[in-house]
């Protein structure tokens, strides 16, 4: 099993590969492929404590990061202290979120919470970015992009999610800050790549985004 400390001294030496598990089966084969990090939540804190530790059962030698539920994490810092510790009660190795502020994440920090945060787009704030849409194309953007980086990792993140960020831009800010930086449509220069497991199982039922890759179609065989 992969500690936080061997993530970060992965850093470029070697591309890091993470997906999303949601039950134990999906689990099972990630640790098999040799995925580094799975994350896996739910729609509650109680239901992301039961995913977790479904998918800890399948996958007992990988790091599993999950997501502090909306609800609450964004109203204190004890809060958000209290939803961590309820995760990593659970089996959570790394606390990631989306949209959470960098005074938050300090406040984990400071307890020795291995975080996670997120830059380019943010589903989470959809409305105010007009819809999906890649994020960093003009040079206000791309400064904002790297600003928020630089920011999460002076509140103790060790990795930030970049989400639909024009890989020119994304490869350069990997290369000017220490933090892991986890491709989800970004190009294949930061640390590692994130992709959705329904994408690349095929049983996503909705959009398939430009940037995923489909290995297999499991629907199709299941017919």
């Amino acid at each position: 099993k992969l500690t936080v400390r061997d993530l970060l001294q992965a850093k470029g030496k070697r591309k890091l590969v993470l997906t999303t598990a949601f039950d134990a089966w999906t689990a099972r084969a990630a640790e098999a492929a040799g995925v580094d990090m799975i994350l896996a939540w739910g729609s509650n804190l109680e239901h992301s404590k039961w995913v977790v530790d479904t998918v800890r059962s399948g996958a007992p030698n990988t790091l599993i990061g999950s997501g502090l539920p909306s609800t609450g994490a964004y109203s204190s810092e004890a809060e958000a202290l209290r939803l961590a510790g309820e995760l990593r009660s659970a089996g959570t190795d790394i606390i990631y979120c989306s949209g959470l502020v960098p005074e938050k994440f300090a406040a984990l920090a400071r307890q020795k919470y291995p975080c996670a945060g997120h830059v380019g787009y943010l589903p989470v704030q959809n409305t105010w970015f007009g819809g999906p849409r890649a994020v960093g194309k003009t040079w206000d953007e791309a400064v904002q992009v790297y600003n928020d980086t630089v920011a999460l990792h002076k509140a103790g993140c060790i990795a930030v999610e970049m989400e639909c960020v024009p890989a020119r831009v994304a490869a350069e800010i990997t290369k000017r800050v220490n933090i892991l930086t986890f491709s989800m449509g970004s190009g294949p220069d930061c640390d590692g790549q994130f992709l959705f497991s329904s994408d690349l199982l095929g049983t996503n039922m909705g959009h398939y985004p430009r940037h995923s890759i489909t290995y297999t179609r499991m629907l199709d065989s299941a017919t």
